[in-house]
């Protein structure tokens, strides 16, 4: 962070050896503002005198002169410089009120000279107020009502026009307001002086409270290690002024440049750089991003969510010279809570997730999730298959936890576990069906997700299996065999070889496949019926290795009942494969109904060409 800010700050021009440019505000915050008026006085001995207003072209090179930094919304700025609102509530609330509280607190940090030099300042603005508005209300008036204008003060002495950031008691005050929040809180002090900063390592004034971020507090005593005493929290974490400050600015940049929005939570992507001679190109690349000056091509592959380019492919083409760190965090009050910290991701790794994407977006039924004569849809894996099946929801506080957890899993290669994910997986497709809404878009998502994940080889507990050819099929199955070939175990293999780690048994294979035939069945009864009770049948998609195995006999008797067995050669192979799987085919619940479900949504893919008769009942 330090490092970071760093950048911003020369970005910016800053000195990094002065504190009061680094901690100087430019008061133009936007293009608009091209005016500063000037209120005039000239030093007469013990006093001072009004000279009028000076309208003046606001100028870049002059904002260490202006010497500006934002404070109260309704009360005064740090310093008597300020962004013009309405110029009469503008003069009164930051110039004239800046000479009463604002003052009054900064005198125990300044000398006898440096206060009287201030209250006969505020003096003679006080008595001048109604002289100075009349001369100030018609220039600021005068201006284009679309540009903005700032305020500030200027002495003359000598023939030298003197800013407010020429005189040091301002600056004085400015670096005292900057620095005591690192070291003034709750009342009470906590500095350190010649001792080890933690972040430069060199000795130096340490403060207790730098706290770039809200995680790390000592609001109450216990929090301090050592005694207890908060004003040593310095001991905690010894921070001088000039990181304190590079860190504030290095936080600032993280929060404009680097914070993305990502299904509900918000994230830090803060690199880290291996070698610094890189650090203004990569930079530059979340500049560009942030300002929405990259062109993105048709080619270009989002991975966090579908609907809205992110930076990440950008950052995987860089070479492993940097490490990112995902924070992410949610905010409420001044609370900061730290829900995820992803540590260490390599280009290199991004590469790998990408690699691994483009491999299952080009699965032919993944680009062809939906095709007609006008239009092709295909689904691209994003981490929202992820969200699909853990949503924010009130019902189930934990599903947000789940989702980082395996967000967290894909980056860094953690392996994520197989009954855990087709658990939720298929609890949203159980969902659909119990609604009688389609499962197909869900199913989709779960599958995709799934071969992600054996693209990584980060599936836990998957079990593969062996295919048992020891029997004679030929005499177990008798005359079921088909006299001829239709054309279904020739596509039936594309899919299988296409998705091989998916259907490495026989049981995973007999299951698909009697998914299908149970699609064929409904089909034909919702074009005969207008109903499909069959689907009674399928225990709410609740299914285990005795109820399959029941059922596909009564899904046969079913379709020679409405004479509408097209399915012999698919019958034959599911068959087969129930019978080369044997008995206990240590498949679970949810992952037999998984390949039951996958085979009824993939049903379409393994029809043959097809007599008219069963083109009328399809």
């Amino acid at each position: 962070m330090k490092e970071i800010g760093e950048y911003a700050l020369e970005k910016e021009n800053k000195d990094l050896s002065d504190f009061v440019s680094i901690l100087v505000e430019n008061p133009a915050s936007n293009e608009t503002y091209k005016h500063v008026f000037c209120i005039k006085f000239v030093s007469s001995q013990d006093s001072f005198e009004f000279k009028g207003i000076e309208h003046q072209e606001y100028s870049k090179e002059k904002i260490v002169k202006y010497l500006y930094k934002r404070g109260s919304s309704n009360g005064p700025d740090i310093t008597p410089t300020a962004r013009v609102t309405e110029i009469k509530k503008t003069f009164s609330n930051k110039i004239i009120g800046w000479f009463s509280k604002p003052l009054k607190e900064a005198k125990p940090i300044l000398d006898g000279e440096e206060v009287q030099f201030l209250e006969l300042l505020g003096k003679c603005i006080k008595e001048n107020e109604e002289k100075i508005l009349f001369d100030l209300e018609p220039k600021v008036n005068a201006i284009d009502a679309k540009e903005n204008s700032i305020l500030t003060l200027v002495l003359e002495e000598n023939d030298l026009t003197r800013y407010v950031g020429d005189f040091e008691v301002f600056r004085k005050i400015l670096k005292n307001n900057g620095a005591s929040r690192f070291y003034s809180k709750y009342d009470i002090i906590s500095k350190g002086d010649d001792k080890v900063c933690s972040v430069c390592k060199t000795n130096k004034e340490v403060y207790g409270f730098v706290t770039p971020y809200e995680f790390y507090t000592v609001d109450k005593r216990g929090f301090v290690s050592g005694g207890f005493d908060q004003s040593k929290a310095w001991r905690n974490n010894p921070v001088c002024l000039e990181c304190a400050l590079k860190m504030t600015a290095g936080k600032e940049y993280i929060e404009k440049y680097m914070s993305f929005g990502f299904y509900g939570f918000n994230f830090l992507l803060i690199p880290k750089l291996l070698n610094n001679s890189k650090s203004e190109e990569l930079f530059d690349i979340f500049e560009k991003f942030n300002e929405k000056k990259f062109v993105f091509n048709k080619e270009y592959q989002n991975f966090l969510q579908a609907n809205e380019n992110d930076i990440l492919e950008i950052l995987s083409e860089e070479a492993d010279y940097i490490n990112f760190n995902f924070q992410f965090y949610e905010k409420s009050n001044s609370a900061y809570r730290i829900l995820l910290y992803i540590e260490d991701v390599l280009p290199s790794r991004l590469r790998e997730l990408f690699k691994s994407k483009d491999i299952v977006d080009k699965r032919k039924i993944f680009t062809n999730y939906f095709s007609n004569d006008t239009e092709v849809k295909s689904i691209k894996f994003t981490l929202g298959n992820v969200r699909w099946f853990f949503p924010n929801t009130l019902d189930d506080p934990d599903l947000n936890k789940y989702f980082l957890e395996i967000t967290n899993g894909i980056f860094t290669g953690t392996s994520i576990d197989y009954n855990f994910l087709l658990k939720y997986i298929m609890q949203r497709i159980r969902k659909d069906f119990r609604n009688e809404s389609p499962t197909r878009y869900s199913m989709f998502l779960g599958f995709q997700l799934l071969d992600f994940l054996i693209q990584l080889h980060l599936l836990g507990n998957y079990r593969g299996g062996k295919s048992v050819n020891s029997k004679n099929l030929s005499v177990l199955l008798g005359d079921m065999a088909p006299k001829e070939n239709s054309g279904y175990e020739e596509r039936i293999n594309v899919v299988f070889s296409e998705f091989e780690h998916f259907f490495n048994t026989d049981a995973k294979r007999a299951v698909f496949l009697e998914g299908a035939l149970v699609q064929y069945l409904l089909n034909i009864q919702k074009f005969q019926r207008g109903s499909a009770p069959f689907r009674t049948k399928l225990r709410g998609l609740n299914l285990d290795e005795r109820s399959v195995k029941r059922i596909f006999p009564e899904i046969i008797n079913k379709l020679e009942e409405y004479d509408a067995n097209y399915y012999k050669e698919l019958e034959y192979l599911i068959s087969k494969y129930m019978i080369q799987s044997g008995t206990d085919w240590k498949m679970s619940t949810d992952e037999i109904s998984f390949y039951f479900v996958l085979g009824m949504n993939l049903s379409n893919l393994l029809k043959s060409p097809k007599s008219e008769k069963e083109i009328e009942n399809d």
